[in-house]
């Protein structure tokens, strides 16, 4: 049994009733998980599983997924779920986090750098001008490259 902290970046369906959840959390990095049932209107997990949540996880360790047993929602980041452009910033990042992150790989500063954002953008305590650029910036920097460099790359191209 595998308890850890998360910010879910992305949902799918999986089968009948189940979903599949790409997860950044706090202990593994990113993963995928299996959510059995909770398509289901019965499911007592279902709300707690949005994408762009914070929520605290138990795991098992499953055949090809670790498999979701029980999430409790710490933070649902409601002032950017009721925002447009907000939630179109945090979906951006949540983008970015996705494709920047291959796979399993724990890294508390960039699980920092994630709940950072989101709480300040919840909270309107960042800039909305400069927060995707800023995000990105400090990700670079988190995954061991400069910033100034990737910048004079893409100028190239």
């Amino acid at each position: 049994m595998i308890k850890t902290e998360g910010i879910i970046l992305k949902k799918s369906d999986l089968g009948e009733a189940d979903r599949l959840l790409t997860i950044y959390t706090k202990e593994l990095g990113k993963v995928r998980i299996s959510a059995k049932g909770t398509r289901k209107t019965t499911s007592k997990l279902r709300y707690s599983i949005e994408p762009i949540s914070h929520v605290s996880l138990i795991l098992v360790q499953g055949k090809n997924f670790l498999i979701l047993k029980d999430a409790v929602l710490e933070n649902q980041f409601l002032n950017i779920k009721k925002d447009l452009e907000k939630l179109k910033i945090a979906n951006e990042i949540m983008s970015i986090i996705d494709e920047a992150i291959a796979g399993e790989e724990k890294d508390e500063d960039i699980w920092e750098l994630m709940l950072i954002t989101l709480r300040g953008i919840n909270q309107n305590k960042l800039s909305l001008k400069t927060i995707i650029s800023d995000f990105k910036n400090n990700l670079i920097k988190l995954l061991g490259y400069d910033p100034e460099e990737i910048k004079e790359i893409q100028d190239i191209y």
